[in-house]
Parts: structure tokens; C-alpha cells; sequence
């Protein structure tokens, strides 16, 4: 069943999905509504139907049954026999191959949108998109010479030179080696407020997500299983990485900087963690920061003389023991904010642990998700 989890917002931009579609051996059934101020992500893993969902909005493919509204628009009810194409959408989409037109330079290829934008948005002008993702040193180049990073920027930038109402990114990083996916994200960052414009942005990345999305609606199977604040919609219903870790997003503000020690401090609810120097966060700046459940341990006493240095004191809210693996994830509420440790059960029984009770959390690393 669906949940809604933290933010609630009034948006005239606002979409409504009730949609299924049967494919052989799979099928999607959503039934959703919700504002799409800023970055809202589709998350889950590959064949969850994310694509498949960005596809129906874009007027892509067409329900079998459904109703879908953008703000009081409607762009497809098949009950009435109403299906509006993709070009009077207004939606533009970048796929994971960029899908540039090769035999154009890379400034005809902008100006080839540009020219034939039926949208009306001032703050989306061919310098100022050009500008935002460096493209002038690459406005006489082949796309065919382009490397992979840069060919998603133009495909990015000429979409957004067709003016869209809504802007929907399936995955255009998932094609990019680690390194260009670092390269790109920083022109991601701030797409939507700068430009003006709602963004869906399609990922099964964590890392991705966390940094870029305010809301994040959870898929798994075809089915939307939560809806909600990203930090708090993933921690409650998806915080596991690509290797099935679990961890923890922890919503904090960075107190102080240790440059002899090259550390930074951030404030947790009522408590700190220690971590390595990040010189792009100034203090007061808010952050999320990720602590994987293995790099977490449990006392039932305030440790002395020990090497690690982010001890806070928490209870303990929830036990999710596997019954054929040696381990348990216990959720530790830190006045707050919730954090997972990976411990054998064997030390449950040991520590004599249960839920309510008050221990400290041992927080070996931590790292910055945004």
C-alpha cells in the first residue's frame, strides 16, 4: 500500500496518475497524485516500471485503462476516448543515449530546438542555457566527437530550448562511468529553480537521488509504494545500495571546521558527527550525509578511550532479523534521526538488546550525499 511520508505542498503544478498498462509478464498499476514544485524522482530498482511511467506522462505510450492531469489538463482518459500527443504535452524528455541529431553540429542542434520552441519562458534563452552547462567551447563540435558527459549536457540544454512545462530525465546518467557522472551532476544540481521548470528525474542511484531530488516516489513491481521527502521516504522504504547495504540518510547542519585536523562537524538532532573536511560546505549549510549499517556498532554503555569518534546516544525502535543470515538491522532513533546497525543476532542475545531500550550508537564513517 502507497504511504505519503513528510512534505506536503500546494503546487498549481500538479500531475494526477491513475494508469495501468499489461505487458506479457509484467504490468503497472498506479494510481498517484502529487505536486511537482522542484525535483521529484521516480526511484526503484531495474523493471520496477519507472521508464515505462515516464513514457505514459510523456504521452509516449498509452494506458490500457487510466486517467492522466497535468495542473487541469488532461492528457489521456481512455474512458472518454481523450489522448493528447506528446508534442502538445509540452514535456521534454532526455533518454539515457542523449539521442542528439549526428549529422548536426552541436549548435545547430540547439538552435533546432530554439527555433521551434512553441513554449513561452523568458528565463530559458539560448545564452544563458549555453552558459549553465559551459557549452561554448562545444557549439562547432560533431556530437559524434563528444565524449558521453558532454553529449547528455547538450541533449539537456536542447531540451530545454524546446521550453517545456515539465522536464522528465529517464536515467541520463546511468550510461556514464563514475567519473562523468561527477563531471555532470553539479549541472543538475539547481535545474529546476534556475530555470523555473519541474523536473522528474528517473534513477535506481541513491547517490543520485539524494542529491538532486526534494520528493521521491518509490516503485517496486509496477506499484508506487511511497511518496514523500526523500531523505525520509528512502530511510523508512529504500535505503539499501546497489550491493544491498543498508544505510541510513541523516538530514544535519554544519556546525564547525577542523582544518589542522581536516575534519568537519555536523549537527545531528542532539548530537554530532565527525567526518572528513568538505570545503564546499560552509556553516549553516544543511546536509545530508549517509552512514551505511555495517559502519555502525552498539554499546550499552558511553565508550572510553576508543578510536571512534561519533558516539550518540539513542534507543533502539525496530529489529529486522533475517532468518537465514547471521545479522539483524536494528534502527536506532538518535533524538530523531534514525540510524541502522548491521550486528549479529548473536550479539542481540548477548547485550541482552530490546526495543525501547537506551544505548549509544558508534558511527565509524560517515560520507556527504549532498
Amino acid at each position: 500500500m502507497q504511504r505519503t511520508v513528510g512534505i506536503q505542498s500546494v503546487s498549481d503544478n500538479r500531475i494526477d496518475i491513475n494508469a495501468k498498462i499489461a505487458f506479457t509478464d509484467f504490468d503497472i498499476d498506479i494510481s498517484e497524485s502529487f505536486p511537482l514544485d522542484g525535483c521529484t524522482a521516480i526511484f526503484g530498482p531495474s523493471g520496477a516500471g519507472k521508464s515505462t511511467l515516464i513514457r505514459l506522462i510523456a504521452g509516449l505510450s498509452r494506458p490500457d485503462k487510466g486517467r492522466i492531469v497535468w495542473r487541469d489538463d488532461i492528457w489521456c482518459d481512455t474512458q472518454t476516448n481523450i489522448f493528447i500527443p506528446p508534442h502538445q504535452r509540452g514535456a521534454g524528455v532526455v533518454f539515457q543515449d542523449g539521442r542528439l541529431f549526428p549529422h548536426l553540429s552541436v549548435e545547430k542542434n540547439l538552435h533546432y530546438a530554439d527555433k521551434r520552441s512553441a513554449g513561452d519562458a523568458s528565463q530559458i534563452r539560448f545564452d544563458n542555457v549555453v552558459s549553465a552547462f559551459d557549452l561554448s567551447s562545444l557549439l562547432s563540435r560533431d556530437p559524434r566527437a563528444l565524449s558521453g558527459g558532454e553529449r547528455q549536457r547538450v541533449a539537456i540544454a536542447r531540451t530545454l530550448l524546446s521550453r517545456p512545462k515539465l522536464l522528465l530525465l529517464d536515467e541520463p546518467l546511468s550510461a556514464l562511468d563514475r567519473n562523468r557522472k561527477a563531471e555532470i551532476l553539479p549541472y543538475l544540481d539547481d535545474i529546476s529553480e534556475r530555470f523555473d521548470l519541474p523536473v522528474i528525474y528517473v534513477s535506481h542511484n541513491i547517490a543520485e537521488i539524494t542529491r538532486l531530488a526534494d520528493r521521491t516516489l518509490i516503485l517496486r513491481d509496477g506499484r508506487a509504494r511511497a511518496i514523500g521527502a526523500t531523505a525520509e521516504v528512502l530511510n523508512e522504504y529504500g535505503a539499501v545500495t546497489e550491493s544491498d547495504e543498508k544505510f541510513a540518510l541523516l538530514q544535519g547542519v554544519v556546525s564547525a571546521h577542523d582544518a589542522a585536523y581536516q575534519l568537519t562537524t555536523v549537527a545531528i538532532g542532539g548530537g554530532e558527527i565527525s567526518m572528513p573536511m568538505n570545503k564546499k560546505q560552509s556553516i549553516g549549510d544543511k546536509v545530508v550525509i549517509r552512514v551505511g549499517a555495517r559502519d555502525v556498532a552498539i554499546s550499552k554503555t558511553c565508550p572510553d578511550a576508543i578510536s571512534i569518534r561519533n558516539v550518540l546516544p539513542a534507543t533502539i525502535a525496530k529489529f529486522e532479523c533475517g532468518a537465514n543470515s547471521p545479522f539483524s538491522i536494528v534502527t536506532l532513533d538518535c533524538s530523531g534521526s534514525q540510524i541502522s546497525a548491521q550486528v549479529t543476532r548473536a550479539a542481540i542475545n548477548d547485550l541482552g538488546l530490546d526495543i525501547g531500550q537506551s544505548v549509544f550508537a558508534l558511527v565509524k564513517s560517515a560520507s556527504f550525499d549532498a
